[in-house]
């Protein structure tokens, strides 16, 4: 249900590198969700790094959002950076699963999996 790599990188380093390599495969970064940050500004402790990270590749949602709006659950991609008992990782959930499950127009599917595959491609790099 979870793609996780496991990174050689530290978790700022693989943060440094997201917006410019989204670009690269026609995403775009829409949020941030620095949790390790605003969390314990509110007084609630997290132990390890932890942030998301939404993005969006503009011609898949308007497919989505135009043939099978109910899908819209599926947006926008989410990356998780993180680490665990000190080593870096990057999860996304796994889009095939959640099409299997879901069902999916086939035209609507394959420009999904082709999303999910250049996601998997990217965070395999770091």
């Amino acid at each position: 249900m979870i793609f996780i790599h496991k990174s050689k990188l530290d978790c700022k380093s693989i943060e440094n590198k997201i917006e410019q390599d989204a670009r690269e495969i026609n995403l775009t970064l829409k949020h941030t969700f620095p949790f390790s940050q605003n969390l314990p500004q509110n007084g609630f402790e997290i132990k390890e790094y932890a942030s998301v990270f939404e993005l969006c590749r503009g011609n898949v949602a308007q497919n989505l959002l135009n043939t099978q709006p109910e899908l819209n659950i599926l947006m926008p991609c989410r990356i998780s950076v993180y680490e665990k008992d000190g080593v870096s990782y990057i999860s996304t959930p796994d889009l095939t699963v959640q099409l299997e499950i879901l069902g999916c127009d086939e035209e609507l599917k394959k420009d999904i999996l082709g999303l999910y595959s250049d996601i998997k491609s990217m965070i395999e790099k770091w």
